[in-house]
């Protein structure tokens, strides 16, 4: 019998795992296609954005624009030699980042009468179309077009302030993404977009990747423009469990390789790659099926879980119920009023009345304790009948209550207190055929400060005060005082 049962049990798990292999395959490779295509739509989205810069500053080169005045410009003599020319902001300028570039060349662009700063001059125009993408894109760090005539143009500003004299044509002319444009042949390079990295970016010090493409003016190679993004940029919208690498000749022993990512009938060296080693795939197993494995067994767990919960959660408010409410009158004893002083809501005025039933211990003695309690209960219901349901009811203790208002006019607590005394002097009690009444005295303290009734032990004191004093002035009477000036408030 048990080898029966272990052979069902054994067919049964092969079963299952057999399916649940299969389902992670099938998962993993969903997955991988998905990526894929996030990849290669970002991808498509950074190659739009460099053709369109591209196609705009070969237009703006055909314009017959004057150049810009000297007097627009300022130009700034580097401690090394090297000549930084800005736009100075004028009026008639919509954006901020129409100014976020900076030209940067040798000595010689400075120089008014120079060949080199006439070529600025006429390339200056093209820099609105630089510093739009830069300034609007969250995605691009930084662009800069490397012209031929050696000089630089950068946005944001501040990315072509690290470029130095020396090396400067060593810097710029031996930097990879030049290479790969500047060793294919001219006619070759206007139709190509040139990705280089990911590498580590000397400001930044993180992995970027750079999309380079040729710029043309008059049908002449004029330059290289340049678009930086975070690598993490690029990789961001993919599952986790790839990766992209940029290798023209990919080693099969990496995983699972995509097809190159291409865009517009242009494949780039960019490739998906899923890991699927014994490991990885075990690994995406566990990750894939182990909610199906254990659903059942934690919807088992989480059912008993959730019920011992609700049971505890009942006991424990039946309990704290229990430990902050009287058992007699229901209402709150004295640790459940000083729980509840701490979401008291903010008001002008508050008063504190403690009332003591007079005489009580007369009234347990002659008629016993049951009618005692019914008392309590009776005068409970009388003075619940004068407040409003705002109004907090607390049993002190014994024949002891604690009774705070809140209000916003001035001397209102009078009358409701006024109108407690009467209505539990005025209620009748019984014991077989016997009528009785039973008064109340009290001791009534107002304040306007939040905090005093929140640390209510010296509101507490006075009012006990009071409640004294009217004991002594003869009973079933209110007296009041306010707090703050401890002058007695008329009645």
């Amino acid at each position: 019998m048990k080898v029966r049962v272990t052979l069902y049990l054994v067919v049964i798990i092969s079963a299952i795992i057999s399916y649940q292999v299969n389902r992670s395959e099938i998962k993993q490779r969903d997955n991988f296609n998905q990526s894929f295509q996030i990849a290669e739509r970002r991808l498509g989205e950074l190659f739009y954005q460099l053709q369109a810069i591209q196609y705009g500053m070969s237009q703006l080169s055909r314009s017959n624009a004057e150049l810009i005045d000297d007097n627009q410009l300022t130009f700034t003599y580097a401690d090394d030699d090297i000549c930084q020319i800005a736009k100075k902001p004028t009026r008639e300028q919509m954006y901020d980042f129409e100014t976020n570039f900076l030209v940067v060349s040798d000595k010689t662009g400075c120089e008014a009468n120079s060949t080199l700063h006439h070529k600025i001059k006429e390339t200056i125009k093209i820099a609105p179309m630089m510093t739009f993408l830069a300034g609007r894109s969250s995605d691009v760090i930084s662009l800069y077009f490397i012209s031929m005539d050696k000089f630089v143009i950068s946005s944001p500003k501040y990315n072509g302030l690290v470029l130095k004299r020396d090396g400067f044509e060593t810097a710029l002319f031996t930097r990879p993404y030049m290479q790969k444009i500047l060793n294919v042949d001219v006619e070759d390079r206007g139709n190509q977009i040139f990705i280089t990295g990911p590498y580590a970016d000397l400001n930044l010090n993180k992995q970027v990747l750079t999309f380079s493409i040729a710029i043309f003016m008059d049908k002449t190679f004029y330059g290289v423009l340049n678009m930086d993004i975070l690598w993490a940029e690029l990789v961001a919208g993919i599952h986790s469990d790839f990766d992209i690498i940029n290798d023209e000749n990919p080693s099969a022993d990496l995983g699972m390789l995509s097809e190159p990512l291409s865009y517009d009938g242009f494949n780039t060296h960019l490739r998906l790659v899923m890991p699927d080693s014994v490991s990885d795939k075990f690994r995406y197993l566990i990750k894939n099926s182990l909610v199906d494995i254990t659903f059942y067994f934690v919807a088992i767990v989480l059912a008993a879980w959730f019920l011992y919960t609700l049971k505890l959660r009942i006991t424990s408010k039946i309990l704290a119920r229990e430990s902050c409410h009287d058992p007699l009158t229901g209402l709150l004893n004295r640790r459940g009023f000083m729980a509840k002083l701490k979401n008291v809501e903010r008001h002008q005025f508050y008063s504190f009345l403690i009332i003591d039933l007079d005489n009580f211990k007369h009234v347990n003695d002659t008629y016993g304790y049951l009618v005692g309690d019914d008392v309590l209960v009776r005068v409970t219901t009388a003075i619940k009948q004068q407040i409003r349901d705002k109004d907090v009811l607390v049993r002190l203790g014994g024949e002891e209550f604690g009774l705070l208002i809140a209000y916003n006019n001035d001397n209102k607590q009078i009358d409701i207190f006024e109108r407690i005394c009467d209505a539990v002097a005025n209620l009748p009690h019984y014991s077989d055929e016997t009528e009785f009444h039973v008064t109340l005295s009290g001791g009534a303290v107002t304040t306007s400060s939040i905090d005093q009734i929140k640390s209510i032990k010296s509101v507490i004191k006075q009012a006990d005060e009071l409640l004294y004093a009217a004991k002594v002035a003869g009973k079933n009477r209110v007296l009041y005082a306010d707090f703050s000036s401890n002058e007695p408030l008329d009645a």
